[in-house]
């Protein structure tokens, strides 16, 4: 990845990309189109994740929804997704897994203002920096493999847990309140609000993470409030 550009991926064809790249290119983005899904999960599998992901619907290979669904579970990442039928009726089922939706005929300019929108709501960046992510010199995180190394010992996390940590991550050293994650993580099943389920799989992941789960010192807690991801070296 280019150093200091915040890499864009466009994901089939719902509007003209180099439009795109002419909007972004001078302000810090570089912008990649990939004609379809497969290739976009090998792009992530080999590069890494972007730091935002603009999906068609409509891809010659799966359905677009299918990859949001995918790549949200891995990481968390923010996407955009977009139907070029302006009568589409996908848009709650697309909000399930997308930070926004766009449909019918698509303004390059305010695809490029709600880009920059999203991405000024996010603290830390380094889910994007490249297939693992080298948190601290002790934790290295595999998104795509759902894998954390903490002390060179690895362990598996779930689906849900794997998205905890990188929307914690995204926020280093800011407190996320719970409603926040729950909103973040459980997009998928809007029954689930209960903060009980929340701290469940809170506990579960300082089991993996942390030396002494019952006085952690990663995933802190803001009682009342939610969950912070610590912002200091730890041996």
């Amino acid at each position: 990845m280019t150093e200091n550009l915040k890499k864009i991926i466009v994901v089939g064809s719902p509007f003209d990309v180099d439009e795109l790249r002419a909007e972004l290119d001078e302000t810090g983005f570089e912008v990649v189109h990939l004609e379809g899904g497969v290739a976009a999960r090998e792009y992530t599998d080999e590069q890494g994740l972007p730091h935002l992901l603009i999906v068609a619907l409509e891809l010659p290979d799966m359905d677009g929804l299918e990859l949001c669904e995918l790549l949200y579970d891995i990481a968390g990442l923010p996407i955009i997704a977009i139907d070029n039928n302006p009568d589409s009726p996908r848009a709650v089922e697309a909000l399930q897994y997308a930070d926004d939706f766009l449909r019918g005929q698509i303004d390059v300019e305010e695809v490029a203002m709600r880009i920059r929108r999203i991405l000024s709501r996010i603290n830390n960046f380094s889910y994007a920096s490249g297939p693992k992510l080298h948190i601290y010199d002790w934790l290295v995180i595999d998104p795509v493999q759902r894998e954390i190394a903490v002390q060179g010992k690895r362990h598996k996390l779930t689906p849900i847990e794997n998205a905890l940590l990188h929307v914690l991550i995204k926020h280093k050293g800011d407190v996320v309140d719970a409603d926040t994650l729950i909103e973040r993580v459980w997009r998928s099943d809007p029954t689930v609000n209960d903060r009980n389920v929340l701290r469940v799989h809170i506990h579960r992941l300082r089991q993996k993470l942390e030396d002494d789960p019952t006085v952690p010192r990663v995933i802190l807690t803001e009682r009342g409030i939610g969950y912070s991801f610590a912002d200091l070296e730890i041996g």
